[in-house]
């Protein structure tokens, strides 16, 4: 059902021989002691592989076994397939520039043979065959976007395909804040495109006894019903398990009420346009009390998408409702990824597979995310610089990407011969996705 994921490392960058790091001061103490060890160093992602919880999987066993949902095994494929390889609706502007190019060159290439000044007639037929033409060219050149209606059948298909690494995306993203503020309890959640409740389950899974609200927006009808049976362990006649679980087809109108942490995961693509997304955004964030986070598919596309709410956000007007990067970003500058290489700033979650059609399977997803912050950046944050791409690891050496605290890509060599042993250990022991606990040391 998922792609086995292969990388190729290619450097796009000159590998920073000058740039000197050095385990963070603030904490170097604690690896003399020996309360931190390198291979679980302080910046090490803490979840590496995650599986729905038992007793979820057990209801979506049951719904599936109920609904026949099995039959559609083949068409949650494809479901999956799509989703993972959608682009952005177009532009209108975007549309306009390349019909302009398109009509240009069809124009020269249909009159180039006229030989004498048309009639207004004659004028009124050549044009017609031109506007044909571009609007053929143009349609067989511009992508055909469309948003998805979440039907019963396409619910379940939804479920099979996308629960499992939605989820384990999720729990993945929640604990960048459990991580670094672990008595921190959020006592409200609203879910923007809340599907079947992958985002309910995440946030249970760390903070089910504090949270006292959930508001859950999803446009499909089926999809609100699918999330409660899932909650019900899949019967009809079970007392729904959440106090104060709301369900809303559309985003309430008041901006009053706000909310501890607030998510918009794998949504923002049935938008139609860059407008509306960035209204809904805004509309998101004025709802937001402590976190708004953005997740979608790893993807040009999908980076894009998150890449537009971080940067709205971040250049919001001073004193209107600011806030700053708290994951993964250590900076609040241009994004170097999309402003250097326009490529994707993404990372990767395993998981495991539901066992629909037997065993569970160990499977990866490639996802981009941001977690937003409201206020300001605290005095203290170390502003770790975080490793973007897979490590490359080598006898006597390892070779690491980093997003710094300044907004720059560097590659940096860590080599057994020119760096302290606690240094060069976590560089070892570090993983794509991870922060290294270091500061740059030009000395």
């Amino acid at each position: 059902m998922y792609r086995k994921l292969k990388f190729t490392y290619i450097s796009t960058l000159n590998v920073s021989y000058s740039t000197r790091v050095a385990i963070d001061a603030a904490i170097k103490e604690n690896f003399d002691t020996k309360q931190f060890k390198p291979k679980k160093h302080p910046g090490t992602t803490r979840v590496k592989i995650a599986a729905i919880p038992p007793d979820i999987q057990k209801a979506i066993k049951i719904i599936i076994e109920d609904t026949g949902a099995k039959s559609m095994i083949q068409d949650s494929i494809k479901l999956n397939n799509y989703l993972s390889s959608r682009l952005l609706p177009p532009e209108d502007d975007d549309i306009n520039v390349k019909a302009a190019k398109i009509y240009n060159s069809i124009s020269k290439k249909v009159l180039s043979n006229v030989n004498k000044e048309l009639t207004p007639d004659e004028d009124e037929k050549y044009q017609k065959k031109i506007q044909t033409s571009v609007f053929n060219v143009l349609k067989r050149n511009v992508y055909r976007w469309g948003n998805i209606s979440y039907d019963k059948p396409t619910c379940l298909q939804y479920l099979m395909a996308r629960a499992a690494p939605d989820y384990a995306v999720l729990v993945r993203v929640l604990d960048e804040i459990r991580k670094k503020y672990p008595d921190y309890k959020p006592h409200s959640f609203f879910d923007f495109g809340s599907g079947v409740g992958t985002g309910t389950w995440a946030i249970n899974n760390y903070w089910q006894g504090d949270i006292f609200e959930y508001f859950c927006v999803d446009t499909s009808q089926h999809m609100h019903d699918l999330a409660r049976l899932i909650l019900c362990k899949g019967k009809d006649n079970v007392e729904f398990p959440l106090k104060s679980y709301f369900q809303r087809q559309f985003l309430p109108a008041s901006t009053d009420l706000k909310y501890s942490i607030v998510l918009s995961a794998f949504t923002l693509f049935e938008m139609p346009s860059m407008k509306t997304r960035l209204e809904t955004i805004q509309k998101l964030w004025n709802k937001t009390e402590d976190f708004l986070i953005v997740v979608e598919h790893g993807t040009n596309a999908g980076f894009r998408i998150v890449n537009e709410a971080r940067e709205f956000i971040l250049n919001l007007p001073k004193g209107q409702n600011n806030g700053y990067a708290f994951s993964p970003c250590p900076n609040d500058n241009v994004c170097p990824r999309y402003l250097e290489h326009k490529t994707p700033c993404n990372f990767i979650m395993k998981f495991e597979t539901l066992p629909i059609s037997g065993k569970s399977e160990v499977m990866a997803d490639l996802f981009s995310y941001v977690i937003l912050r409201k206020g300001v950046r605290p005095s203290d944050d170390p502003q770790w610089p975080r490793i973007v791409r897979a490590p490359i690891v080598r006898s006597g050496h390892t070779i690491c990407r980093l997003c710094t605290a300044q907004g720059e890509l560097k590659e940096v060599i860590f080599s057994k011969s020119k760096y302290d042993q606690t240094t060069y250990r976590c560089a070892r022991s570090s993983n794509w996705g991870d922060l290294l606990p270091v500061k740059e040391n030009n000395k």
